[in-house]
Order: structure tokens, then sequence, then C-alpha cells
């Protein structure tokens, strides 16, 4: 079963959760962590590697996972990764929407096609792949860390 992600309810649960003790709040961080590592970054390595063509083994590695009461991930970092001096940000915004711009020779900026081994595209495929379950098991901790700390 998925659940449907209803964002008022998901901000006022948010909010509720700061009337949790600190170390509930630790807690769910941890089980947030984990479901991000289990969950998202395996689905993204995936939907990246499927679709970056050969920029994907370097995006794989710029996947990291935030500590964070939601499960969280970052993708691309500031570093030249690439040749050029391009860094993961960099073609990681080009592979999620197409077509780039580049200066040519003449110093003019125009529109470029990525290589053909480039889908962009890629995040909404990821998302819609990890979204149900990721919430389903984030849900899931939440109402468990509830109940235990709310035992007293």
């Amino acid at each position: 079963m998925s659940a449907q992600v209803d964002p008022d309810s998901y901000y006022a649960l948010l909010r509720a959760l700061k009337g949790l003790p600190k170390e509930a709040n630790n807690e769910l961080r941890l089980e947030s962590r984990k479901i991000a590592e289990t969950i998202i970054k395996p689905k993204l390595t995936n939907a990246i590697l499927g679709h970056a063509g050969n920029y994907g083994p370097k995006l794989v590695k710029a996947i990291s996972v935030s500590r964070d009461r939601v499960p969280k991930v970052r993708i691309g970092n500031n570093r030249k990764t690439f040749s050029g001096g391009a860094s993961a940000n960099i073609i990681r915004y080009g592979t999620i929407v197409g077509p780039y711009f580049a200066q040519t020779p003449t110093g003019r900026n125009e529109k470029q096609g990525w290589p053909q081994s480039v889908t962009p595209g890629w995040t909404k495929t990821a998302s819609n792949d990890y979204t149900p379950d990721v919430f389903d098991a984030w849900q899931n901790s939440v109402a468990n860390i509830v109940i235990k700390w709310n035992r007293g």
C-alpha cells in the first residue's frame, strides 16, 4: 500500500515532531538516514546510471545521504570532477533538464544538446520510483517513535 502525500498534513506532522524529546528526534534522524541509504540511494543510482550515460558513474559518486528528520540525499558537489573543470553540480543540472547553453568559439552562447548517451529527466523517473516506498517506511518509523516516546 502506498501512501498519498498531503503537504498540509506532512508539514503539520513535522511541526508536531518538534514536541518530541531531543533523543526521539535523534532516533528519527537515524531512521531517516537508514531509509535514505537503503531505499533512495539505490534507486537514484539506478536512475542515474540508466539516464546519464558516461557521466553516470561520477554522478553516482556525488550522492550523499544527509542526517535530517526526513529521508534526504544530496546529489552533486562543487569539486572539479570532469575534464574542462566541470563539477558534478554542473553535470547534474544538465542531465535533469535537458539542453544546455555553451559558449561557441565566436563568444556567443548557443543552445547545445547533450551527447546521445544522456537522457535528461532522470530525477522524475527516480522520484516516481522511490517516493511511495520512502514515505511508507518513514511514516512507520514516525509512528513507532511517537508511540515509544509518548508512553511516559
